[in-house]
């Protein structure tokens, strides 16, 4: 048949007519074909107890894994048969693993259990050597790996028993492999039960030591790289529980809140580890903490970052030191251009998670540091790189959402936006890869209009206005427009659109009609249309501020630009027909005549602001729908 069932359900005849043979050796079962999917599925208890019965092939399992290739003869024991026994350990077999630390509950005979005691000893002794091959560590990694997962506590009884083993593995520390052991052996992740030692001294000073040899062996990048991701290890585990600590990790953190010497050494190696570390620091201070107390649980929402207010003024500066041991490229236009390299892209992020903190002192300080003129003179030097503008973008609108008088006006007037914006995004400049980069901004701060705050900064610039006017509109115009003429909005965001459109016509006839009724006709209206003028009024009380500052920028904009204002009032069921009808023909014969005012406008002139601040109302579809066409 085409479809092999046995890849789904796997036999175990071969491994049981093996170990049916008494003389069965070791070799003779790792020879045989796809063997060790049997050996870590269905067969593993099977296998597990033949090799207890007979330790000396655990002997020479642990052998296969831990020796070097100059020791062995053949392919076979050099590739084959330290590969399988590393993965078959490796598997967490929980009756292997036992028979590290436990006597067997059958009987075995003495040289049986001399070799049984030895194994754990001849295992660790790997790390005895000054040097080692890195295919033999990354075996020994995984069968120990293992071997703390399923009995961490008696590990480190051995190592307590043993004191060399610790001096052995930091010696190694500059190995990764050898690096994971010791961060699986601090934070102890293990499925052994709980016993009264749960050697929290010891691994507190294990942690204490890879601190200390990273701050005095910072010259050697292995030795920082991997420290530093012990480090980046312990605390994401700590944030692993999403609001409370973890509190199997609690007793490392404070050890690990050094915030200037992990700055320090990020500066002298020029590596992004450290500042990977700082990253995971900040983004842990915005985490809740829980206490138990005579069984009430109390959350701490307290925001302490005073730890980083040493490092905070130095951030931006460095983003412009010069790397000379990099040399430079070319880029596509020819320019040579120097690496920005991951450690700025690094040190770019981790003020991008100060400014997510929303902690005004901290934002000021960056801000007083110069950070705005800093980002300004990267993007301009790092026209291409994509990743610099992103997160520049990402800083600036955090700071500007924030609504903080104080910060938006050192966002403006030390970095200069308006003017950046206007003397970089020229036609000159059409090919460089940070025109994107302003553009967004540019309808950011549109969009943002409505904000007193920012709108304050720009209403009296009149190159912004010619700007915004010529270039920016003329942007939107090849950019914006929907692909294939579809709206990939949902319906309802579509009526919404052209709400906004269609009550601009019918607000100027209501205007008109109405301001030219008579007194007495005016009253008759004012009974009918009273209760819908007061839903309206309710509808439009939160944005009237916005409209009134929407009209005025537009009218200092261009003086021969007329805004349109919308209103349009929801007919009640009961209104009468006749005058339903009267209102209808009138409203068209009136929006004939403004049709030939709107549009000899500016077409452009939807682009400069957000529709969407403008107060909605409920119209009749049929009524919008035959304006809408003669509109068009």
């Amino acid at each position: 048949m085409f479809f092999n069932f046995a890849r789904f359900f796997p036999q175990q005849q071969q491994l049981d007519s093996l170990l049916a043979d008494p003389d069965c050796e070791l070799e003779s079962i790792l020879q045989a074909d796809n063997i060790l999917q049997e050996i870590k599925g269905m067969g593993a208890n099977k296998f597990a107890d033949y090799i207890t019965k007979h330790p000396e092939m655990y002997q020479r399992m642990i052998k296969y894994i831990i020796s070097v290739d100059d020791e062995l003869i053949d392919k076979k024991t050099q590739i084959q048969y330290p590969f399988l026994c590393s993965e078959i350990l490796g598997s967490q077999n929980q009756k292997l693993l036992d028979f590290l630390f436990e006597r067997p509950e059958e009987e075995i005979e003495a040289d049986a259990e001399m070799i049984r005691v030895s194994l754990i000893d001849q295992f660790i002794g790997f790390l005895d050597g000054d040097v080692f091959n890195m295919t033999s560590a990354g075996y020994f990694s995984k069968a120990f790996l293992a071997i703390i997962k399923k009995r961490g506590f008696d590990v480190w009884t051995q190592i307590i028993n043993n004191k060399q083993i610790i001096n052995n593995l930091l010696k190694h520390i500059d190995c990764k492999h050898i690096a994971e052991i010791i961060e699986k052996l601090i934070t102890l992740d293990t499925t052994q039960e709980f016993t009264e030692e749960t050697y929290i001294n010891e691994r507190k000073a294990l942690l204490q030591r890879i601190i200390f040899l990273m701050q005095n062996k910072y010259y050697c990048s292995e030795i920082v790289e991997n420290i530093c991701d012990i480090l980046t290890e312990i605390t994401s585990k700590n944030m692993s529980c999403l609001y409370y600590n973890n509190p199997d990790i609690v007793p490392f953190i404070d050890q690990i809140k050094r915030p200037e010497l992990l700055y320090e050494i990020a500066i002298k190696t020029q590596k992004p580890q450290p500042l990977q570390v700082l990253i995971n620091l900040v983004e842990m201070q915005s985490k809740e903490s829980k206490k138990e107390e005579d069984d009430e649980v109390i959350h701490n929402n307290e925001k302490d970052y005073s730890i980083f207010e040493n490092i905070i003024p130095k951030l931006p500066q460095n983003l412009l030191s010069q790397r000379h041991s990099a040399a430079n490229f070319k880029n596509s236009n020819k320019e040579q251009v120097q690496p920005f390299g991951l450690h700025k892209i690094m040190l770019l992020k981790l003020i991008q998670t100060f400014v997510e903190t929303n902690d005004l002192s901290i934002i000021e300080a960056l801000l007083n540091a110069g950070l705005i003129q800093v980002l300004e003179t990267i993007c301009i030097q790092q026209q291409s790189n994509n990743q610099i503008h992103i997160i520049t973008e990402k800083i600036i609108k955090s700071i500007l959402d924030l609504n903080d008088e104080n910060l938006t006006e050192k966002v403006f007037e030390l970095g200069q936006l308006i003017e950046f914006i206007i003397n970089y995004h020229v036609e000159e400049n059409d090919k460089k890869g940070y025109i994107g980069l302003l553009t967004s901004l540019s309808n950011y701060l549109i969009e943002k209009s409505y904000n007193k705050l920012i709108l304050q900064h720009y209403k009296d610039n009149q190159q912004w206005f010619i700007f915004v006017k010529n270039r920016l509109s003329n942007i939107n115009q090849k950019e914006k427009p929907y692909l294939c003429n579809v709206n990939p909005k949902a319906k309802q965001e579509i009526v919404d659109d052209q709400e906004s459109d269609i009550m601009q016509i019918l607000q100027k006839y209501n205007e008109q009609q109405y301001g030219q009724q008579s007194s007495g006709d005016q009253q008759d209206q004012n009974k009918e249309t009273q209760q819908n003028e007061q839903d309206l009024d309710t509808n439009n009380q939160q944005d009237e501020e916005g409209l009134e500052g929407d009209e005025n920028i537009l009218m200092n904009m261009n003086d021969d630009q007329v805004w349109i204002e919308e209103n349009i009032q929801n007919k009640k069921q009961n209104l009468d027909d006749e005058v339903k009808g009267n209102i209808i023909q009138e409203s068209q014969q009136v929006t004939q005549e403004n049709l030939k005012e709107v549009t000899t406008k500016d077409d452009s002139i939807s682009s400069f602001f957000n529709h969407n601040l403008f107060w909605k109302i409920e119209y009749d579809d049929q009524n919008a729908e035959d304006i809408l066409n003669k509109y068009e």
